[in-house]
């Protein structure tokens, strides 16, 4: 089946610690990694999507196949290798607050072949998204993004970049020129003001969604948790967010890709596709996962028929 997108990137093995390590403290095991997150939310809207990468050979990735097969995300390209399945440690420090560890060095995530690549574009999708999480893996992950972003737009697909910097994998300065380039390659790039920032110089949010423009990007998406905005040829959209208390504010970046990228697939207008973007968003915030609480197609047309109220919290990466 043809493919409305198909996503590229690490998937992890999850351990959530409901507190600090020690008797008592419960701990949930599940599945995280932004590209995986964007995976499902798309599907459970009834998109087809492929989600494209390597898992290890071992429990927790046969547990990221069976659970992405079974949430409909096309794993046919995914490949078991002999390195370990990456791992992600997340708990709980305070009120709406949450740590993370990454255990994902020497990772089989970082290594995502041409072939795998190649097998999925071949199959024409409209959206080809990436982050700029992979890259940060190390040299091999980030030429296997450029190849795969090169390959798209030689085939005419269009490229979602969500640059997602992570200060936990690399510094500033490192990531610097590689999110320029690619967001240099993208037709939709998604950042907060301090990505946008890393990728123009630029720290004024208006200033830096200008100069992507002006680089040869379709639309600047520019999100924060009060106040979305999307800047094309067409001019700026913006769209308000209201905040709500953060039950866990892990994956509300990825929800609000997924939901902007569903408007996208829909043929909505930017106002609408912000609106759609936020309300799965907050949702993701108001409910324990990066991703279990998003919305079925269903359960989203009864939710933007009510009033939404947006995000808060906080991740300390």
């Amino acid at each position: 089946m043809k493919p409305d997108v198909v996503t590229i990137g690490e998937v992890m093995g999850t351990l959530r610690f409901s507190g600090q390590f020690g008797v008592g403290t419960t701990v949930t095991p599940s599945l995280a990694g932004a590209e995986g997150n964007v995976a499902i939310g798309l599907a459970r809207l009834e998109h087809a999507v492929a989600w494209v990468g390597s898992v290890g050979n071992d429990t927790f990735g046969q547990g990221i196949i069976k659970t992405l097969r079974g949430e409909g995300v096309d794993v046919s390209h995914v490949v078991k290798r002999p390195e370990p399945t990456g791992l992600l440690v997340s708990r709980v420090i305070g009120p709406e607050t949450k740590s993370v560890d990454y255990h994902r060095s020497g990772s089989a995530g970082r290594i995502i072949s041409q072939e795998q690549i190649s097998g999925a574009i071949a199959k024409g999708p409209r959206i080809l998204h990436v982050t700029g999480i992979t890259p940060a893996l190390g040299k091999a992950a980030a030429e296997s993004i450029r190849f795969a972003v090169d390959a798209a737009r030689e085939a005419g697909i269009t490229v979602a970049f969500d640059v997602n910097f992570r200060g936990r994998l690399w510094g500033r300065d490192e990531a610097a020129p590689v999110l320029t380039e690619l967001a240099s390659l993208a037709d939709i790039v998604i950042g907060g003001t301090g990505e946008l920032a890393i990728v123009t110089g630029q720290h004024d949010p208006l200033e830096a969604m200008s100069t992507v423009l002006a680089s040869g990007a379709r639309e600047i998406v520019w999100k924060e948790s009060d106040l979305a905005r999307v800047l094309s040829a067409e001019g700026m959209v913006e769209c308000p967010n209201r905040l709500v208390r953060a039950v866990d504010p892990i994956g509300a970046g990825d929800a609000f890709v997924s939901g902007y990228l569903s408007g996208v697939l829909d043929g909505l207008g930017a106002m609408e596709r912000l609106t759609r973007a936020h309300l799965l968003g907050r949702i993701i915030v108001g409910s324990e996962g990066d991703w279990e609480g998003l919305p079925t197609r269903d359960q989203l047309a009864v939710l933007e028929a009510q009033e939404g109220v947006p995000v808060t919290g906080s991740v300390v990466r």
